[in-house]
């Protein structure tokens, strides 16, 4: 039998990114928002990258290494290499933003 979750889905989301973080902080190697970023444009699909970032830019996000991920966070099909650095946020690059 499933229980019901009194936590919203945006505390899950921010739940399970701080988590990945908490794995990646105790990781040599690789910046922890480097390694969760990779992780999110990995394995997160279009709606949790998207919500995520919301979130971010709320200011509802609070934990450094969260925060410090977002702009290392790419949508589906966007282009990561040898582009103009997007907005995080709205993700265009700075061309489209003057158009």
């Amino acid at each position: 039998m499933s229980e019901i979750s009194e936590h919203t889905p945006d505390e899950k989301l921010l739940r399970m990114a701080a988590q990945i973080a908490a794995f990646f902080r105790s990781q040599p190697g690789e910046p922890p928002e480097v390694a969760l970023a990779g992780h999110i444009n990995d394995f997160w699909g279009y709606r949790m990258r998207i919500d995520y970032l919301a979130l971010v830019q709320a200011g509802i996000v609070t934990d450094p290494v969260l925060r410090a991920a977002a702009p290392l966070i790419r949508l589906p099909g966007e282009p990561t290499e040898g582009v103009a650095p997007n907005d995080p946020f709205t993700h265009m690059n700075e061309a489209e933003a003057e158009s």
